[in-house]
C-alpha cells in the first residue's frame, strides 16, 4: 500500500493520485525530507539554542514553537460536562470532523486534568480505607488506581492534542489495555533472548533498546492496521501503548513490597519474630507516588515519539511496512527514546539524583517533552498543509 502524503489514506501500488483527496502521490518524498533538512541546517545560525538543535535533529522545517502555557492555560477554566463528552465521543464516522473545520492552532488540553483529579480522589478514598481503617479489601484497588492515574491522564492529554479527532475513545482504550500488555509480552520475549545482569551503562542501554523495541513493534502494528497516518495520530497511538506499559509495570513495582513481606513473614514466623507491616505500606505508597510523578516523562512520551517516527517515515517513503524499521529517518528519530531511556536507567542519572534530588529525571523529562512539543508543532503544520 502507498499512503498519501496529504491525507494519510492508503492507496494501491501504482496509483498516481490519492483516491480520497485527489492529491498526487509522491513516493520519492524521502529525498525531499533530506533536502529540507539540509536546507534548514544551512540557514541555522551558529548561535542556535539547544532547543533549536533538537528541532533540527527531529526534522522540523519550522522554527521551534515551544509554548508550555498551552498545556495548562485551560486547566483552571470552567468547563461543562458536555464539553468533556464531546471529546470522549470523537473519532467515529459521525463525530470525526472534516479537514476544513479542524483548527490548525495549538490545542489547549484540559480534560486530562479532570481525569487526573478523578483518579486522585479515588486513590485518596481507597488509601483511607487501607491505611486509616486497615481494610485490605481496598488494597488491590489502591495499587491499580495509583498506578494507572498519571499514565491514563497523560494519554488523555495526547488525545486532546490530536486535533484531527479521528481516533475514538474505544480505539484508544483498546490500544491502552491490549497494546500495553502486548508490549510487555514483546519486551519479555526479547529479554528471554538477552538478560541484562548488571545495570551499568551498557546494561542501561540494552534495557532502553529492548523495551523501546518491544513497544515500537506494537505501535507499528496498530498504526498499520489503523491506516490513519498523521503525526498527531502517531503520537496518540504511541502514547496509548506507552501508557498501558507504564501503568501495568508500575502496578507490578508497587506490589513488590507486599510480595517480599509475605516471603519474609514465613521465615520470621518460624523464628517467632514479628514483622512491621507499616514499612511495607510506606514502601508501596512511595513507589506509587514516585512512579506517578515521573510517568509523564517516561514510557508514555518515549512510545509517543516512536509512533510519530513511524508516521514521518511512512510519509517520507510512501509506504508503511517492516522496511521502516531499517529506514534512516525512523532510526534517527527512534534513537531519541532509546537514548533517553538509557540515560534514565544509567548510573549517570542516579549520580545526578544523589547530588540534586530528582535532578537527572527532571532534566530528561524536560528534554523528552521538548521533543514532543516539536512533534506536535510538526503535526499542526501537517494540518495547515492539508487544509
Amino acid at each position: 500500500m502507498i499512503y498519501c502524503n496529504y491525507c494519510g489514506c492508503p492507496n494501491h501500488e501504482g496509483d498516481r493520485f490519492c483516491g480520497h483527496c485527489g492529491k498526487p502521490l509522491n513516493t520519492n518524498t524521502a529525498n525531499n525530507y533530506s533536502n529540507n533538512n539540509s536546507q534548514k541546517k544551512t540557514h541555522s545560525g551558529s548561535g542556535s539554542s539547544w532547543i533549536d538543535s533538537i528541532n533540527d535533529y527531529v526534522g522540523n522545517d519550522r522554527p521551534a514553537d515551544i509554548n508550555w502555557k498551552v498545556l495548562f492555560s485551560d486547566v483552571f477554566k470552567p468547563h461543562t460536562t458536555e464539553e468533556a463528552e464531546e471529546i470522549f465521543i470523537c473519532g467515529t464516522k459521525i463525530t470525526t470532523p472534516d479537514a476544513a473545520s479542524i483548527s490548525k492552532g495549538w490545542p489547549r488540553p484540559w480534560l486530562y486534568s479532570r481525569v487526573l483529579l478523578m483518579f486522585v480522589i479515588t486513590f485518596v478514598l481507597l488509601w483511607i480505607c487501607v491505611n486509616a481503617f486497615g481494610n485490605l479489601n481496598a488494597f488491590p484497588g489502591m495499587i491499580v488506581i495509583g498506578s494507572f492515574a498519571v499514565p491514563l491522564s497523560t494519554m488523555i492529554l495526547f488525545m486532546e492534542a490530536n486535533v484531527w479527532r479521528n481516533v475514538s475513545m474505544y480505539t484508544v482504550l483498546k490500544t491502552f489495555f491490549i497494546g500495553g500488555c502486548a508490549s510487555l509480552v514483546a519486551t519479555l520475549l526479547l529479554f528471554s533472548f538477552y538478560a541484562v545482569e548488571e545495570m551499568d551503562f551498557f546494561g542501561a542501554f540494552m534495557v532502553g533498546l529492548i523495551e523501546e523495541i518491544g513497544k515500537a513493534v506494537i505501535v507499528f502494528a496498530i498504526l498499520r492496521k489503523l491506516g490513519k497516518l498523521s503525526i498527531l495520530t502517531g503520537l496518540l497511538i504511541g502514547a496509548s501503548v506507552g501508557a498501558g506499559f507504564a501503568a501495568f509495570e508500575s502496578a507490578g513495582y508497587a506490589l513488590q513490597p507486599f510480595i517480599q513481606l509475605q516471603q519474609i513473614t514465613g521465615y520470621a514466623a518460624a523464628y517467632g519474630q514479628n514483622i512491621d507491616g507499616q514499612e511495607m505500606m510506606d514502601a508501596i505508597n512511595n513507589t506509587i507516588f514516585l512512579r506517578a510523578v515521573l510517568a509523564p516523562g517516561g514510557h508514555v512520551a518515549w512510545a509517543a515519539i516512536s509512533g510519530a517516527a513511524f508516521v514521518i517515515t511512512a510519509k517520507a517513503t510512501g509506504v508503511i511496512d517492516t522496511s521502516v524499521f531499517s529506514n534512516s529517518i525512523f532510526l534517527k528519530l527512534f534513537a531519541i527514546p532509546v537514548v533517553l531511556h538509557c540515560l534514565w536507567d544509567s548510573p549517570l542519572a542516579m549520580w545526578i539524583n544523589e547530588i540534586f534530588p530528582f535532578g537527572g529525571y527532571i532534566a530528561l523529562i524536560v528534554v523528552v517533552w521538548v521533543v514532543v512539543m516539536i512533534l506536535i508543532n510538526m503535526g499542526l503544520a501537517e494540518v495547515s498543509r492539508r487544509r
